[in-house]
């Protein structure tokens, strides 16, 4: 096909030339001048804008990968950094199904806070105690058995008294004015008394506060333990508690 079979004269390449569908896109990318021809110069521009947009395009292509590979690396740093200060903070690790103490290599202990009381504390110790304590043990008349049951419920007199049933059906009761003998009777109808030191109840993630020390206090004045003589303290190595189990007397 020769140029001028191709619509091409000394003004360019004449429009018409073309399907007629291809007018309107031709003459808005190529006629500049809107003359109804395409002059080598409308070309040679139609050329270099096309070269521009592809140089452009690659360096936009290759800005979003250098963004990407950039993001990953800072999420990676990130992660790493955020586990470090995690993991340099931790006091435990786990070896195995074992959670042992952090650079000893230790079984990790397990605390309980827990305070041991004689019964006769029952009325005057704070009523938070009361409400968690779940053990009692006391002993037999004759001091051959002792007794371990689970706590039921208990009626308590403010600096006054307490019923306590266990959930097998035992019920120890004692009053101020009883002195030191509290009355045990057992589900079968066995009934003894005891000296109030020979019984004792644990309530547990209960601290040893200025309040329960306070209310241990005012039992001992109230009965006056052997003229005075003192139920003995003790501290444990894993929890806090008060023992007050006079074996003394038992």
């Amino acid at each position: 096909m020769t140029m001028s079979e191709a619509g091409a004269t000394t003004d360019g390449i004449a429009i018409s030339s073309f399907p007629a569908e291809l007018h309107p896109t031709l003459t808005e990318a190529f006629d500049a001048d809107g003359d109804g021809f395409i002059d080598s110069s409308e070309l040679l521009a139609a050329a270099q804008l096309h070269k521009q947009t592809k140089s452009a395009n690659s360096l936009l292509r290759k800005g979003l990968l250098a963004t990407g590979v950039a993001t990953a690396a800072l999420i990676a740093v990130m992660g790493g950094l955020t586990y470090g200060i995690v993991d340099a903070n931790k006091d435990t690790v786990t070896e195995g199904r074992a959670l042992m103490t952090k650079g000893t290599h230790e079984p990790v202990s397990v605390g309980t806070n827990e305070i041991g009381l004689s019964l006769g504390n029952l009325p005057f110790v704070p009523s938070e105690v009361l409400s968690k304590i779940n053990d009692v043990s006391f002993m037999a008349e004759d001091n051959g058995i002792e007794y371990f049951r689970k706590v039921d419920s208990i009626d308590v007199t403010s600096e006054d008294g307490f019923v306590l049933e266990t959930t097998k059906g035992d019920k120890i009761t004692w009053n101020v004015v009883d002195g030191t003998e509290l009355t045990i009777s057992l589900v079968d109808g066995t009934s003894w008394n005891k000296h109030i030191a020979c019984s004792a109840c644990t309530a547990i993630n209960v601290f040893a506060s200025a309040a329960v020390l306070e209310g241990i206090a005012k039992f001992e004045e109230a009965v006056d333990l052997a003229g005075g003589r003192k139920l003995r303290y003790g501290y444990g190595y894993d929890y806090d508690y008060i023992y007050l189990y006079g074996s003394g007397w038992c």
